[in-house]
């Protein structure tokens, strides 16, 4: 009675925690028994496998070249003959891989882990499919960019799980410190020894994000030598503290991170065992590997049929050696057979050795129960076209990350105090793919440096940034119309020469109004700027004059028609749905503080400009005004674009419609030679190097600049969205250095030749 009590208050406390799901099956006579599915599945099929099988499952074995398709069924059939427990193709097309993969694990009684050698991408055996430049190319990345790398080992894992493969025998982590070497090379992501572990993390993480183990090599570090270990058996020098400090640093950090693979290469490390490779050393793989890096995961040889070992051990010594020396898998046994035959007759006469072929055996089936078993019933398939741009959207990504003629270009700006510092800012294809802080937020050693955060005054993309957004959304609304008379919204304006000038006229600067006047000289009240302007003269003709006075007419329509000021109107229908807090009006009245923000000018009036508009009328008109006044960072910014590029749409939210973000991105008078869209300015008609962007932005493209050193650029031919700012008016605003090196134009000319190319 006790115990049946006593296992009736056990199974309510399961099912209450929910920690663990049994039925009947899994109770002993004696009580509760947690009986684990893995250990079951690897139980079951060790049950079934002759001692034979068992070494069998710890080989992989190569794919032959070209089998037609009654040698593949006699391959296929020597594998599973003998219970070979993984293939590894080597070369090769997907398109001829994809059904030999499908009749091998067909045919297979154990399904097979297979593997490939895919360093730079299944491209690099595979010719239909796609290569990535190698690691040498990757490790110029700057810090802030090694995502990039992870989402290449994302991808090519992605491309390994579609074509059945399971395990890939990459990253390369060798620390390339010998100009030398005639094996590793460009395939090493450096000579910097955190460099190298922490691009290798990024690689590893991202391709079993796929659930495809990586595996990190060559240990303990195939970096300095001068030999190649295809032909012969390299020799390490180093100490057993420069081996520790350097050599094995990047595989104790993959380890850490929880890479699940190693592959141990064919050196002789003189430090750490002066008689064996280090493939085939219990010291290196059982002491150095297992017991002090503290590695639980799967451990393969280097190729086995590599001159490093067969010029010492023949006649299947070599595997047994190495499955003695701790590792699970014998990766490429040069003859099959007697490499079984050599290591079934030592584990019948060794009890030892038995326990090491049951031991591996198990080891190799938990791999497969983690990266195979899963997936027995996937569809095996060639990856499909859409692979191919995400790769080259990977490589495009590196491309401009690595090209040092940007920073180049930014630090000659800044060495000539065309600014102090600047943030750089691109997305491509609705990603991020360059976002940089350069410099300091002023002049002297003491200046804050510039960061994401760092607010700056936009100037004149204000007009794009808020007002323009602010009329397309009342266009969305019906509550305006484009062609509009200006008047019908702005009573004061009736019965004045601008009576009759359109919406769309003032967005387009062709109504005609005055380019600039110092307002603020006059009064530093809002309304009696505005009527200034409605009582300024107007231009004699129509002609295209750029105009801040028509954006501040505008901001007003807005104000006017929704009962908020433009401030407020924009909070609510963009800025605070979109999640950008960092843009706004004001700032240091909506809880920042001067050390967020650039500062501008030093002014003989108002003295140091940190945290209000630096624009004059702007600042007579309280902050807030349709051609100046905003402040934000470059990624906000690039989200507003990214809202227009994406059709009017973000994050599935829909601020604008699609036809309203073509209508105002296009232009309406260009047979007057009018190059602007609606309140966006275009690509000159006849592109120049000297334009206010670059030759190579596409006519469909648009943007604006803005005096204190901004710009930002939208090209959907390209789906490219460039954001730079600076505070190029502090101290002072003249002379503009910025515009005279042409340092935004080439800059963005940079990447498009990039993206592009």
């Amino acid at each position: 009675m006790r115990r049946k009590y006593i296992l009736a208050v056990g199974m309510l406390v399961i099912a209450t925690c929910g920690f663990l799901q049994v039925d009947a099956q899994r109770f002993s006579s004696r009580g509760l028994t947690f009986r684990n599915p893995e250990t079951d599945w690897i139980d079951s099929v060790m049950s079934t496998l002759t001692l034979e099988q068992r070494v069998a499952q710890l080989m992989v074995v190569r794919v032959p070249l070209n089998l037609t398709d009654k040698q593949l069924r006699a391959f296929s059939e020597e594998v599973n003959g003998y219970g070979v427990g993984g293939v590894c193709f080597f070369a090769g097309t997907a398109e001829r891989q994809v059904p030999m993969t499908r009749r091998l694990q067909k045919d297979a009684s154990v399904p097979l882990l297979v593997c490939i050698d895919g360093e730079w991408g299944l491209g690099m055996r595979l010719k239909d499919l796609f290569s990535f430049p190698k690691n040498a190319a990757f490790g110029q990345l700057r810090p802030d960019a090694d995502s990039i790398v992870y989402r290449m080992g994302e991808e090519i894992g992605r491309q390994c799980r579609e074509m059945g493969i399971h395990v890939n025998f990459a990253p390369v982590v060798d620390i390339n410190s010998n100009p030398k070497n005639p094996v590793i090379g460009t395939r090493s992501f450096g000579t910097d020894r955190e460099r190298v572990a922490q691009l290798g993390i990024m690689y590893a993480l991202g391709q079993q994000s796929q659930n495809v183990l990586a595996t990190a090599k060559h240990f303990p570090g195939h970096g300095d030598t001068d030999k190649d270990s295809h032909l012969e058996l390299p020799v390490i020098n180093h100490t057993a503290a420069y081996i520790d400090s350097v050599d094995t640093y990047p595989f104790r950090r993959l380890i850490q991170a929880g890479v699940g693979g190693v592959m141990v290469a064919h050196l002789q490390v003189k430090a750490l065992d002066p008689e064996r490779p280090s493939s085939l050393s219990p010291r290196i793989v059982g002491g150095l590997l297992r017991q002090k890096l503290g590695f639980e995961g799967l451990v393969v040889t280097d190729g086995l049929d590599m001159k490093g070992v067969t010029n010492t051990y023949g006649e299947g010594q070599g595997e047994l050696a190495a499955l003695i020396a701790g590792n699970d898998i014998l990766l490429l046994p040069p003859d099959v057979p007697k490499a079984i035959e050599v290591i079934k007759t030592a584990a019948e006469k060794n009890d030892s050795i038995r326990s090491l072929v049951d031991y591996h055996c198990r080891r190799v089936l938990k791999a497969k129960y983690t990266y195979v078993r899963p997936y027995v019933k996937d569809d095996i398939r060639v990856p499909g076209k859409e692979h191919e741009q995400v790769c080259k959207d990977i490589v495009t990504d590196l491309n401009i990350n690595i090209d040092n003629r940007i920073d180049s270009i930014v630090n000659s700006a800044i060495a000539a105090k065309a600014m102090p510092g600047c943030q750089v800012l691109v997305m491509h294809r609705g990603r991020v793919v360059l976002d940089r802080c350069y410099g300091s937020l002023s002049y002297g050693d003491s200046a804050a440096p510039v960061t994401k955060e760092t607010l700056y005054d936009l100037a004149s993309l204000t007009k794009v940034t808020a007002t323009t957004l602010a009329v397309m959304k009342l266009v969305d609304q019906n509550k305006v119309g484009l062609n509009d008379k200006l008047s019908r919204h702005l009573p004061y304006l009736k019965g004045t020469d601008k009576e009759r000038i359109t919406v769309k006229q003032v967005l387009s600067h062709c109504a005609g109004l005055k380019a600039y006047d110092a307002l603020w000289q006059q009064t530093s009240n809002r309304d009696s700027i505005l009527l200034l302007i409605a009582g300024s003269k107007l231009n004699p003709d129509n002609s295209y004059v750029y105009s801040d006075f028509g954006f501040m007419l505008l901001a007003d329509m807005v104000e006017h028609i929704s009962g908020q000021s433009l401030d407020t109107f924009m909070a609510e229908n963009f800025y605070e749905p979109m999640g950008l807090l960092s843009t706004t009006f004001q700032p240091l009245d909506n809880n920042f503080i001067p050390s967020d923000i650039a500062p501008t000018e030093q002014d003989s009036l108002r003295g140091l400009i940190r945290g209000v508009v630096h624009d004059p009328n702007a600042a007579a008109m309280g902050g807030v005004s349709g051609h100046a006044g905003l402040f934000s960072n470059a990624r906000e910014v690039a989200l507003l674009m990214q809202m227009l590029l994406n059709g009017g749409q973000l994050d599935g939210e829909r601020y604008l419609r699609e036809k309203t973000v073509k209508t105002f991105t296009s232009r309406h008078f260009e047979r007057q030679g009018n190059r602007r869209a609606l309140g966006f300015d275009k690509q000159l008609f006849n592109p120049s190097k000297n334009g206010q962007v670059c030759a190579e932005a596409s006519q469909n493209s648009y943007g604006h600049t803005g005096f204190t050193g901004t710009m930002l650029w939208v090209d959907p031919d390209v789906d490219l969205i460039y954001v730079f700012l600076s505070n190029r008016v502090h101290p002072s605003a003249s002379p503009n250095k910025l515009a005279q090196m042409n340092i935004r134009t080439d800059i963005q000319s940079c990447i498009y030749n990039d993206i592009c190319k």
